[in-house]
Protein backbone atom coordinates (compact mmCIF):
# COMPACT_ATOMS: atom_id res chain seq x y z
CA UNK A 1 0.00 0.00 0.00
CA UNK A 2 1.55 3.33 -0.73
CA UNK A 3 0.91 6.52 1.39
CA UNK A 4 -2.03 8.63 0.72
CA UNK A 5 -1.31 10.98 -2.62
CA UNK A 6 -0.65 14.47 -1.59
CA UNK A 7 -3.17 17.28 -2.54
CA UNK A 8 -4.23 20.91 -3.17
CA UNK A 9 -7.26 21.19 -1.50
CA UNK A 10 -10.28 18.60 -1.19
CA UNK A 11 -12.85 16.54 -2.54
CA UNK A 12 -16.57 17.17 -1.68
CA UNK A 13 -16.50 15.37 1.21
CA UNK A 14 -19.93 13.19 -0.27
CA UNK A 15 -17.12 11.30 -2.62
CA UNK A 16 -16.84 8.31 -1.46
CA UNK A 17 -15.15 5.06 -3.01
CA UNK A 18 -12.26 3.95 -5.11
CA UNK A 19 -11.47 4.92 -8.46
CA UNK A 20 -9.84 2.56 -10.71
CA UNK A 21 -8.77 3.45 -14.24
CA UNK A 22 -6.51 2.11 -16.77
CA UNK A 23 -2.91 4.05 -17.24
CA UNK A 24 0.85 3.65 -17.83
CA UNK A 25 3.23 1.72 -15.69
CA UNK A 26 6.83 1.11 -15.33
CA UNK A 27 6.73 -1.36 -18.47
CA UNK A 28 4.96 -1.11 -21.99
CA UNK A 29 2.31 -3.17 -20.88
CA UNK A 30 0.96 -0.12 -18.60
CA UNK A 31 -0.88 -0.40 -15.35
CA UNK A 32 -4.06 -0.47 -13.34
CA UNK A 33 -4.34 2.74 -10.95
CA UNK A 34 -6.89 2.38 -8.11
CA UNK A 35 -7.21 5.76 -5.81
CA UNK A 36 -9.54 5.55 -2.87
CA UNK A 37 -11.44 8.41 -2.13
CA UNK A 38 -12.76 9.09 1.21
CA UNK A 39 -13.44 12.11 3.51
CA UNK A 40 -12.33 14.80 0.76
CA UNK A 41 -8.82 13.18 0.23
CA UNK A 42 -7.18 10.60 -1.68
CA UNK A 43 -6.28 8.35 1.48
CA UNK A 44 -4.35 5.23 -0.96
CA UNK A 45 -3.16 4.21 -3.92
CA UNK A 46 -2.84 1.32 -5.24
CA UNK A 47 -0.86 0.09 -8.85
CA UNK A 48 -1.16 -3.50 -10.81
CA UNK A 49 0.32 -4.29 -13.98
CA UNK A 50 -2.18 -5.05 -16.44
CA UNK A 51 -2.06 -5.32 -20.87
CA UNK A 52 -5.03 -3.66 -20.60
CA UNK A 53 -5.55 -0.28 -22.54
CA UNK A 54 -9.67 -0.08 -23.02
CA UNK A 55 -11.81 -0.18 -20.54
CA UNK A 56 -12.01 -1.78 -16.62
CA UNK A 57 -15.17 -2.28 -14.83
CA UNK A 58 -16.37 -4.15 -11.53
CA UNK A 59 -18.53 -7.35 -12.03
CA UNK A 60 -19.29 -10.24 -10.16
CA UNK A 61 -16.64 -9.52 -6.95
CA UNK A 62 -13.86 -9.20 -9.94
CA UNK A 63 -12.33 -6.53 -11.52
CA UNK A 64 -12.65 -6.97 -15.09
CA UNK A 65 -10.02 -5.20 -17.56
CA UNK A 66 -10.08 -5.21 -21.71
CA UNK A 67 -7.93 -4.29 -24.30
CA UNK A 68 -9.43 -3.27 -27.72
CA UNK A 69 -9.87 -7.01 -28.80
CA UNK A 70 -8.91 -9.62 -26.19
CA UNK A 71 -9.89 -11.85 -23.31
CA UNK A 72 -10.81 -10.00 -20.13
CA UNK A 73 -7.84 -10.03 -17.44
CA UNK A 74 -9.16 -10.44 -14.11
CA UNK A 75 -7.93 -8.46 -10.65
CA UNK A 76 -8.98 -8.69 -7.28
CA UNK A 77 -10.10 -5.33 -5.35
CA UNK A 78 -5.94 -5.43 -4.22
CA UNK A 79 -5.12 -5.41 -7.91
CA UNK A 80 -4.24 -8.96 -7.66
CA UNK A 81 -4.31 -11.15 -10.92
CA UNK A 82 -6.93 -14.16 -10.47
CA UNK A 83 -7.88 -17.30 -12.61
CA UNK A 84 -10.03 -15.59 -15.67
CA UNK A 85 -13.49 -17.50 -16.27
CA UNK A 86 -16.79 -16.47 -17.38
CA UNK A 87 -16.86 -19.23 -20.45
CA UNK A 88 -15.49 -16.72 -23.04
CA UNK A 89 -12.99 -18.56 -25.47
CA UNK A 90 -12.92 -15.44 -28.10
CA UNK A 91 -11.77 -12.07 -27.99
CA UNK A 92 -14.29 -9.51 -26.71
CA UNK A 93 -14.68 -5.77 -27.56
CA UNK A 94 -13.81 -3.29 -24.58
CA UNK A 95 -17.14 -1.84 -24.71
CA UNK A 96 -19.33 -4.28 -22.15
CA UNK A 97 -23.07 -3.09 -21.05
CA UNK A 98 -24.90 -3.37 -17.90
CA UNK A 99 -27.88 -4.27 -17.13
CA UNK A 100 -29.51 -2.15 -14.90
CA UNK A 101 -32.43 -4.35 -13.99
CA UNK A 102 -30.75 -7.81 -13.83
CA UNK A 103 -27.17 -6.76 -13.01
CA UNK A 104 -25.87 -8.61 -15.72
CA UNK A 105 -23.58 -7.85 -18.78
CA UNK A 106 -23.87 -7.63 -22.40
CA UNK A 107 -20.53 -8.41 -24.60
CA UNK A 108 -19.77 -8.81 -28.14
CA UNK A 109 -17.04 -9.73 -30.36
CA UNK A 110 -16.39 -9.60 -34.32
CA UNK A 111 -15.10 -13.29 -35.07
CA UNK A 112 -13.35 -12.17 -38.80
CA UNK A 113 -13.71 -15.66 -40.07
CA UNK A 114 -11.19 -17.88 -41.96
CA UNK A 115 -11.08 -19.47 -45.80
CA UNK A 116 -14.02 -22.08 -44.27
CA UNK A 117 -15.91 -19.90 -42.65
CA UNK A 118 -17.74 -16.90 -42.60
CA UNK A 119 -17.57 -13.58 -40.71
CA UNK A 120 -19.55 -13.74 -37.20
CA UNK A 121 -20.95 -11.18 -34.75
CA UNK A 122 -20.83 -12.59 -31.17
CA UNK A 123 -23.36 -11.48 -28.73
CA UNK A 124 -23.13 -13.22 -25.09
CA UNK A 125 -24.84 -11.93 -21.64
CA UNK A 126 -22.64 -12.67 -18.66
CA UNK A 127 -25.19 -13.00 -15.11
CA UNK A 128 -25.05 -11.51 -11.99
CA UNK A 129 -22.20 -14.16 -11.13
CA UNK A 130 -20.32 -13.53 -14.06
CA UNK A 131 -21.70 -17.08 -15.38
CA UNK A 132 -22.19 -16.49 -19.52
CA UNK A 133 -25.90 -17.30 -19.47
CA UNK A 134 -27.05 -16.72 -22.88
CA UNK A 135 -25.53 -16.67 -26.46
CA UNK A 136 -25.78 -15.67 -29.75
CA UNK A 137 -23.95 -15.50 -33.73
CA UNK A 138 -24.96 -13.12 -36.28
CA UNK A 139 -23.56 -14.26 -39.93
CA UNK A 140 -21.80 -11.15 -41.53
CA UNK A 141 -20.77 -10.68 -45.26
CA UNK A 142 -17.69 -9.43 -43.96
CA UNK A 143 -15.86 -8.37 -40.69
CA UNK A 144 -16.68 -4.80 -39.50
CA UNK A 145 -14.91 -2.92 -37.24
CA UNK A 146 -17.73 -2.19 -34.18
CA UNK A 147 -16.43 -1.01 -31.54
CA UNK A 148 -19.95 -0.06 -29.06
CA UNK A 149 -23.59 -1.10 -29.90
CA UNK A 150 -26.28 -0.24 -28.08
CA UNK A 151 -28.27 -2.21 -25.59
CA UNK A 152 -31.47 -1.97 -24.60
CA UNK A 153 -33.95 -4.26 -21.99
CA UNK A 154 -35.15 -6.26 -25.12
CA UNK A 155 -32.80 -5.60 -28.22
CA UNK A 156 -29.06 -5.35 -28.93
CA UNK A 157 -28.41 -3.22 -31.68
CA UNK A 158 -24.73 -3.42 -34.06
CA UNK A 159 -23.70 -0.71 -37.24
CA UNK A 160 -21.82 -2.20 -39.66
CA UNK A 161 -19.62 0.61 -41.16
CA UNK A 162 -17.48 0.45 -44.53
CA UNK A 163 -14.69 -1.34 -43.05
CA UNK A 164 -12.96 -4.87 -43.08
CA UNK A 165 -10.59 -6.53 -40.88
CA UNK A 166 -7.19 -6.25 -42.12
CA UNK A 167 -4.92 -9.90 -40.57
CA UNK A 168 -1.87 -8.25 -41.55
CA UNK A 169 -2.49 -5.24 -39.18
CA UNK A 170 -3.62 -7.40 -36.75
CA UNK A 171 -0.48 -9.52 -37.02
CA UNK A 172 1.28 -6.15 -36.55
CA UNK A 173 -0.08 -5.65 -32.85
CA UNK A 174 -2.30 -2.90 -34.12
CA UNK A 175 -4.75 -2.09 -31.83
CA UNK A 176 -7.53 -1.47 -34.57
CA UNK A 177 -6.99 -3.96 -37.08
CA UNK A 178 -9.51 -2.74 -39.53
CA UNK A 179 -9.44 -0.77 -42.37
CA UNK A 180 -11.33 1.53 -44.50
CA UNK A 181 -13.34 0.01 -47.39
CA UNK A 182 -15.36 3.15 -48.90
CA UNK A 183 -18.20 2.46 -51.34
CA UNK A 184 -19.16 -0.44 -48.95
CA UNK A 185 -23.08 0.43 -47.65
CA UNK A 186 -24.03 0.82 -44.26
CA UNK A 187 -26.35 -1.28 -42.32
CA UNK A 188 -28.02 -1.79 -38.71
CA UNK A 189 -28.51 -4.60 -37.21
CA UNK A 190 -31.33 -5.13 -34.24
CA UNK A 191 -31.55 -8.83 -32.88
CA UNK A 192 -33.52 -9.71 -29.96
CA UNK A 193 -31.69 -10.25 -26.35
CA UNK A 194 -33.27 -13.63 -26.04
CA UNK A 195 -32.90 -14.75 -29.91
CA UNK A 196 -30.59 -17.05 -31.07
CA UNK A 197 -28.49 -14.71 -33.67
CA UNK A 198 -30.97 -15.83 -37.09
CA UNK A 199 -33.85 -13.14 -36.68
CA UNK A 200 -32.13 -10.20 -37.72
CA UNK A 201 -33.38 -7.33 -38.47
CA UNK A 202 -31.35 -4.89 -41.27
CA UNK A 203 -32.03 -1.50 -42.07
CA UNK A 204 -29.56 0.72 -44.45
CA UNK A 205 -28.56 3.75 -43.52
CA UNK A 206 -25.89 6.32 -45.39
CA UNK A 207 -22.48 4.80 -44.81
CA UNK A 208 -21.00 6.30 -41.76
CA UNK A 209 -18.99 4.97 -38.46
CA UNK A 210 -20.06 5.23 -34.80
CA UNK A 211 -17.54 5.12 -32.13
CA UNK A 212 -19.43 5.03 -28.73
CA UNK A 213 -23.63 4.75 -27.82
CA UNK A 214 -24.85 7.38 -25.12
CA UNK A 215 -27.69 5.48 -24.56
CA UNK A 216 -30.30 2.96 -25.88
CA UNK A 217 -33.68 2.24 -24.74
CA UNK A 218 -37.36 0.78 -25.70
CA UNK A 219 -40.05 3.15 -26.44
CA UNK A 220 -43.15 1.78 -25.01
CA UNK A 221 -44.90 -1.14 -26.72
CA UNK A 222 -41.42 -2.26 -28.03
CA UNK A 223 -41.24 -5.85 -26.20
CA UNK A 224 -38.86 -7.79 -25.38
CA UNK A 225 -37.35 -8.04 -21.81
CA UNK A 226 -38.53 -5.30 -19.16
CA UNK A 227 -40.78 -3.31 -22.09
CA UNK A 228 -43.72 -2.45 -21.72
CA UNK A 229 -46.88 -3.19 -24.45
CA UNK A 230 -45.01 -5.70 -26.51
CA UNK A 231 -46.13 -9.09 -27.16
CA UNK A 232 -42.40 -10.92 -27.19
CA UNK A 233 -39.50 -8.27 -28.35
CA UNK A 234 -38.89 -9.69 -31.75
CA UNK A 235 -36.31 -7.72 -34.02
CA UNK A 236 -38.62 -7.86 -36.65
CA UNK A 237 -42.10 -6.20 -34.83
CA UNK A 238 -42.81 -4.02 -31.44
CA UNK A 239 -42.38 -0.54 -31.03
CA UNK A 240 -39.68 2.21 -31.36
CA UNK A 241 -35.62 2.18 -30.53
CA UNK A 242 -34.19 5.35 -29.62
CA UNK A 243 -30.19 5.55 -29.29
CA UNK A 244 -27.89 8.56 -28.97
CA UNK A 245 -24.66 7.84 -31.22
CA UNK A 246 -21.18 9.79 -31.91
CA UNK A 247 -21.28 9.45 -35.06
CA UNK A 248 -18.09 10.09 -37.81
CA UNK A 249 -18.05 10.28 -41.34
CA UNK A 250 -16.71 7.63 -43.70
CA UNK A 251 -14.36 8.31 -46.57
CA UNK A 252 -16.54 8.14 -50.00
CA UNK A 253 -15.50 6.29 -52.90
CA UNK A 254 -12.95 8.26 -55.38
CA UNK A 255 -11.47 10.28 -51.71
CA UNK A 256 -8.16 9.81 -50.80
CA UNK A 257 -7.40 8.12 -47.84
CA UNK A 258 -4.94 5.20 -46.62
CA UNK A 259 -5.70 1.62 -47.71
CA UNK A 260 -2.50 0.50 -45.93
CA UNK A 261 -3.47 1.86 -42.25
CA UNK A 262 -5.95 1.29 -39.41
CA UNK A 263 -9.28 3.46 -39.15
CA UNK A 264 -8.07 4.58 -36.04
CA UNK A 265 -4.67 6.81 -35.50
CA UNK A 266 -2.27 5.03 -33.02
CA UNK A 267 -2.94 7.68 -30.36
CA UNK A 268 -6.83 5.91 -30.09
CA UNK A 269 -10.19 7.52 -30.47
CA UNK A 270 -10.71 10.63 -28.62
CA UNK A 271 -7.20 11.47 -29.54
CA UNK A 272 -7.05 10.62 -33.54
CA UNK A 273 -9.09 12.12 -36.15
CA UNK A 274 -11.05 9.48 -38.23
CA UNK A 275 -11.39 9.76 -41.95
CA UNK A 276 -10.09 13.62 -41.40
CA UNK A 277 -12.64 14.42 -38.93
CA UNK A 278 -14.17 14.16 -35.39
CA UNK A 279 -17.90 12.73 -34.37
CA UNK A 280 -21.13 14.98 -33.72
CA UNK A 281 -23.78 13.62 -31.13
CA UNK A 282 -27.09 12.45 -33.22
CA UNK A 283 -30.36 10.96 -31.64
CA UNK A 284 -31.21 7.85 -34.26
CA UNK A 285 -34.83 6.61 -34.02
CA UNK A 286 -35.07 2.59 -35.69
CA UNK A 287 -38.44 1.57 -36.43
CA UNK A 288 -39.23 -0.75 -38.51
CA UNK A 289 -36.86 -1.07 -41.19
CA UNK A 290 -36.35 2.54 -41.23
CA UNK A 291 -33.79 5.03 -39.02
CA UNK A 292 -34.66 8.36 -38.37
CA UNK A 293 -31.46 10.52 -37.78
CA UNK A 294 -31.16 13.78 -36.30
CA UNK A 295 -28.04 15.94 -34.83
CA UNK A 296 -28.52 16.90 -31.53
CA UNK A 297 -25.32 19.82 -31.19
CA UNK A 298 -23.20 20.94 -33.76
CA UNK A 299 -19.92 20.94 -31.43
CA UNK A 300 -17.11 17.44 -31.71
CA UNK A 301 -18.08 15.32 -28.80
CA UNK A 302 -16.13 12.14 -27.80
CA UNK A 303 -16.42 9.45 -25.11
CA UNK A 304 -19.97 10.09 -24.06
CA UNK A 305 -21.43 8.54 -20.87
CA UNK A 306 -24.49 8.19 -19.26
CA UNK A 307 -25.53 6.96 -16.27
CA UNK A 308 -24.92 3.38 -15.48
CA UNK A 309 -27.77 2.47 -13.40
CA UNK A 310 -30.12 3.94 -16.41
CA UNK A 311 -28.60 1.15 -18.59
CA UNK A 312 -31.23 0.32 -21.24
CA UNK A 313 -34.07 2.14 -20.20
CA UNK A 314 -34.81 5.57 -20.60
CA UNK A 315 -32.87 8.54 -19.65
CA UNK A 316 -32.70 12.52 -18.78
CA UNK A 317 -28.70 13.36 -18.91
CA UNK A 318 -25.50 12.28 -20.57
CA UNK A 319 -21.77 13.56 -20.63
CA UNK A 320 -19.12 13.83 -23.25
CA UNK A 321 -16.04 15.84 -23.86
CA UNK A 322 -15.98 18.77 -26.63
CA UNK A 323 -13.20 17.92 -28.51
CA UNK A 324 -11.87 19.91 -32.08
CA UNK A 325 -8.87 19.05 -33.95
CA UNK A 326 -5.87 20.59 -32.42
CA UNK A 327 -4.72 24.09 -33.41
CA UNK A 328 -0.95 24.81 -33.49
CA UNK A 329 1.18 24.75 -31.40
CA UNK A 330 -1.40 22.13 -28.88
CA UNK A 331 -0.64 21.30 -25.44
CA UNK A 332 -1.87 17.99 -25.31
CA UNK A 333 0.44 17.11 -28.74
CA UNK A 334 -1.97 15.13 -30.50
CA UNK A 335 -4.20 15.28 -33.27
CA UNK A 336 -6.59 16.39 -31.06
CA UNK A 337 -7.45 18.81 -28.54
CA UNK A 338 -9.61 18.57 -25.39
CA UNK A 339 -11.53 21.56 -24.14
CA UNK A 340 -13.82 20.89 -21.52
CA UNK A 341 -17.39 18.58 -20.36
CA UNK A 342 -20.15 18.72 -22.41
CA UNK A 343 -23.69 18.21 -20.27
CA UNK A 344 -26.49 16.68 -22.50
CA UNK A 345 -30.08 16.87 -22.42
CA UNK A 346 -31.69 14.32 -24.53
CA UNK A 347 -35.62 14.87 -23.49
CA UNK A 348 -34.56 18.99 -24.56
CA UNK A 349 -31.86 18.18 -26.90
CA UNK A 350 -30.10 21.15 -25.03
CA UNK A 351 -26.52 20.97 -24.45
CA UNK A 352 -24.40 23.02 -22.07
CA UNK A 353 -20.64 23.32 -21.80
CA UNK A 354 -18.04 23.97 -19.29
CA UNK A 355 -14.48 24.74 -19.68
CA UNK A 356 -11.36 24.48 -17.16
CA UNK A 357 -9.56 27.44 -18.04
CA UNK A 358 -6.29 28.32 -19.82
CA UNK A 359 -3.27 25.65 -19.71
CA UNK A 360 -5.98 23.13 -18.21
CA UNK A 361 -7.65 20.22 -19.67
CA UNK A 362 -10.48 18.52 -18.86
Amino acid sequence: MNPPLPMDGVLPPDLQGTLVRIGPGSEAAGALHAIELRDGAAVSYLKGSSEADANVFWHAGSLLALAETGLPQRFSRALEPEESDGGLSQPIASHVHRDSVTGGRVLFGVEPGSETSSPVLRIGEWDATGALAHYQGVGLERATWQHDIGVTHGHVVFMESPTSYGEDLADDGVAVPFRWTPGAEGWIGVVDRTGDGTDVRWIRQDPCLVTHVLGAYDEEGGGGKGGTGGTGGSAGTGGAIVMHVVRYPVPESGQPFDRASSVVGPAGIGESLIAGGLGVLERWRIEGTTCEQVQVDDRMVEYVQADPLCEGARFRHGYGVEVTPASTGSLEGGDVDHHGLLKIDVARDEVRSWRPGVYRVA
